[in-house]
């Protein structure tokens, strides 16, 4: 019930950008690969640092460290994977012959590098959170990072592309 709940929240953020993605339509298109790809750099985050976890590896003072890293390794991951997508998304702007296709494309790159920043944090940060708190972060954190990588990645893509359109 939970993550139905969260899922609802992530289709409010895309609904509250629904008039840019009928102006658009190419962006809805590219939603599943920004979530696709920042859950899966979320996820590699979040199995390091459970796995560090459970063999006790993250001492005291450590988690920001590693939330650093997982920044860093999203940053890394995030513009590799973003050049492919932002090319895929010139591609095919161009062949519908949209004007915009170079912001698009832009767009595509910056959206996706920071969300993935964003998720790797994200993938470090809620296990610790709820281990912080008491809870077993090996239940309940796959929740909570899908619906941080779900509204940080559609929600910066079509910020700007809301923006691109002003």
């Amino acid at each position: 019930q939970l993550n139905l709940l969260t899922a609802f929240i992530a289709a409010a953020v895309v609904g509250y950008f629904q008039n840019t993605i009928n102006q658009i339509v190419l962006l809805a298109v590219f939603l599943p690969v920004l979530s696709g790809q920042c859950s899966n750099t979320g996820c590699q985050a979040l199995a390091v640092t459970l796995r560090g976890i459970t063999l006790n590896e993250i001492h005291a003072g450590r988690g920001s460290m590693l939330m650093v890293k997982e920044a860093l390794l999203g940053l890394c991951n995030g513009v590799l994977v973003g050049c492919v997508a932002a090319g895929a998304m010139y591609t095919i702007a161009r062949f519908e012959h949209n004007p915009q296709a170079l912001p698009l494309a832009l767009i595509t790159l910056a959206a996706l590098s920071l969300s993935s920043i964003a998720s790797g944090i994200a993938g470090a940060a809620v296990p610790l959170g709820l281990k912080r708190v008491g809870a077993d972060p090996a239940m309940a954190s796959s929740i909570f990072l899908t619906t941080a990588t779900d509204v940080v990645s559609m929600g910066l893509f079509l910020g700007f592309a809301q923006w691109l359109l002003l």
